[in-house]
């Protein structure tokens, strides 16, 4: 995120780079107009699977010193108001590691703009941060606020849209520049309007970025994909985001998302967010029961 005020450390390095004719891709021909907006908002809607949700994530950050980091993402989210609010906490995956946990409320409003207030640990107080743009890096990670659904995609919502065949069944679209981008491709499958895959180039027109959205699981009745991976082709930074546990439509009270309530439990050391316990695992069949299976023998 800027100056990595919601980082515990600074993840973005960007570097000169001269890049080769054969490193440079094309943009691909226009596509329709004025249809990219209903796509967006279904794939952001496809990403939310529902109204409340609580998780905790595993990632893995390669940076282009090829140092390594892993942490813990927990996260609640409240979808049920226009206002769609979270906090996040992020922490190291080593259990002896002193490094203190990172919390954050992030908002993203109506009109796909993001607000959002970090635990300093010097002022000890929530600080709001400013000028928060969805290309900021999610903290721990290579991928941006916005590849995490955080921002409304206003951009790409502006984009052209064409009708793929090869993968069959998808679309992509293409947005303009924007931020410090030169375009964005954002592949969406036309059956569940999940992303498949987001492609993200420099005013040169070198892809810089390269995001993926794989094993497609269900989760409460509806498709998601339970790994992410972004890779930047030129220098080999990558990062990797799994869903370790996820429960959706829970009952999550407001004071979960109240800053007053948030400052209170870190200054006595509080965990602020508790997910659910996961499910027991279902006990192993009993005789009576495996003798009422069928052999699966065929006459």
């Amino acid at each position: 995120m800027r100056a990595a005020r919601i980082a515990a450390v600074g993840l973005a390095v960007w570097l000169p780079l001269a890049l080769s004719a054969a490193e440079v891709d094309a943009p691909p021909a226009a596509g329709k107009p004025g249809e990219a907006a209903v796509w967006i908002e279904r794939m952001l809607s496809a990403q939310r699977l529902g109204d409340t949700l609580a998780a905790r994530i595993r990632a893995h950050t390669v940076d282009y010193t090829k140092s390594e980091r892993d942490v813990v993402i927990e996260l609640v989210r409240d979808a049920r108001k226009p206002t769609m609010r979270s906090v996040i906490e992020v922490r190291e995956a080593d259990p002896k590691s002193e490094t203190r946990p990172v919390v954050f409320r992030i908002d993203s409003l109506p009109d796909g703009e993001i607000a959002s207030w970090l635990w300093d640990i010097r002022w000890q107080r929530f600080v709001k941060m400013s000028g928060l743009e969805g290309t900021e890096n999610f903290d721990g990670t290579h991928f941006h606020l916005e590849d995490l659904g955080f921002a409304g995609l206003r951009e790409r919502k502006n984009g052209t849209v064409k009708e793929l065949t090869d993968p069959a069944g998808a679309v992509e679209i293409t947005s303009g520049a924007y931020q410090h981008y030169g375009r964005v491709e954002t592949r969406i499958d036309r059956a569940t309007g999940l992303p498949l895959r987001v492609h993200i180039y420099d005013g040169t027109g070198a892809r810089i970025w390269e995001v993926q959205f794989e094993n497609v699981e269900t989760i409460g009745g509806k498709p998601m994909p339970t790994r992410m991976t972004t890779v930047n082709p030129v220098t080999n930074e990558r990062s990797t985001l799994e869903w370790a546990q996820i429960a959706v439509g829970l009952r999550v009270p407001d004071e979960q998302f109240d800053l007053e309530h948030l400052d209170a439990v870190i200054r006595r050391n509080g965990d602020p967010i508790h997910l659910p316990d996961p499910p027991p695992p279902a006990p192993p069949p009993t005789a009576h029961q495996q003798s009422r299976e069928p052999s699966g023998d065929v006459d």
